[in-house]
């Protein structure tokens, strides 16, 4: 006993040792298998994780892709109506274009036709089923509007009155196969007789009355003075063809009118006019 005691301390150091390096031991075992296990949970989640993260940047990237489709499909709508906008207000500028155009032709027609008495009026109806044949102007009996008058517009010969009401009068259109219009052909002088054959394809025939008419196209062809119903030197058309009749006994030219009859909204009822006199040939006269 008396060893131990006077030997104590020593042993205790040595015993202090002994129990530090057997803990330590041991913790560095437990360690290097939780590492082992944390490395083979690591190895096993690891796809997954990866997996995860993937998938969960493209559904981030098929959302973000949703939201750019609805943005650009709300610009096309944008787009699309700015555009609808666009077109219609160019369709109206065209056509007041067009409506300015055509009084300021009516207003030059007015200022040359001097002499002339001629009544302003507009097509206020069309029938469907005669389109090519007859329109319904805004004025009648009561603006001095009578049966037999010509009808005219800047680019030459619309028709004729055929019924007159106090406001408002029927014309048959040039067009139409039933209007007969004495004619000349200004180049050679040939004459004959205009009627409409296709009133949808626009195209008028021009009877002619001599054998040999030399009538070529191109030629521009006006009202002559033997016309019952219109002042001679009305431009009609222009020839775009010339035949021979089955028995070559006498010629035929198809005319394109110069009046385009679908967009026909003013015009001018010629009531009265001097005699032997014709419009200047920028208007459609022959100069005579």
């Amino acid at each position: 006993m008396g060893f131990l005691f006077r030997w104590r301390r020593p042993i205790i150091i040595i015993l202090v040792i002994m129990v530090v390096s057997l803990s330590l031991s041991y913790t560095a075992g437990v360690r290097s298998k939780m590492v082992t296990l944390s490395n083979l949970i690591g190895t096993v989640v690891s796809p997954a994780s990866s997996s995860l993260t993937f998938l969960g940047n493209r559904v981030g990237l098929g959302i973000s892709t949703i939201e750019q489709l609805f943005t650009l499909q709300k610009d096309n709508m944008q787009l699309r109506q700015k555009l609808l906008l666009y077109n219609s207000m160019k369709l109206q500028l065209s056509e007041l274009a067009h409506e300015n155009n055509q009084l300021r032709g009516l207003l030059a027609l007015k200022g040359q036709a001097r002499g002339w008495k001629l009544v302003s009026a507009a097509v206020i109806a069309r029938n469907p089923d005669s389109w090519f044949q007859t329109v319904v102007i805004n004025r009648g009996t009561s603006s001095g509007v009578r049966t037999g008058m010509a009808v005219i517009v800047p680019q030459g010969v619309v028709g004729r009155v055929v019924a007159a009401t106090p406001v408002s009068s029927t014309v048959m259109l040039a067009l139409d196969p039933k209007s007969g219009i004495g004619a000349q052909d200004v180049r050679s002088q040939a004459t004959g007789v205009v009627r409409g054959i296709d009133p949808i394809a626009g195209q008028m025939t021009f009877q002619l009355f001599s054998h040999r008419p030399n009538v070529l196209p191109g030629d521009a062809v006006v009202t002559s003075s033997y016309s019952q119903y219109y002042p001679p030197g009305l431009l009609i058309g222009q020839v775009s063809k010339v035949s021979t009749t089955a028995f070559g006994l006498t010629e035929t030219a198809t005319v394109v009118p110069s009046v385009n009859f679908n967009r026909l909204q003013d015009v001018m009822v010629v009531a009265s006019h001097p005699h032997s006199t014709s419009l200047p040939p920028i208007y459609g006269g022959g100069g005579h």
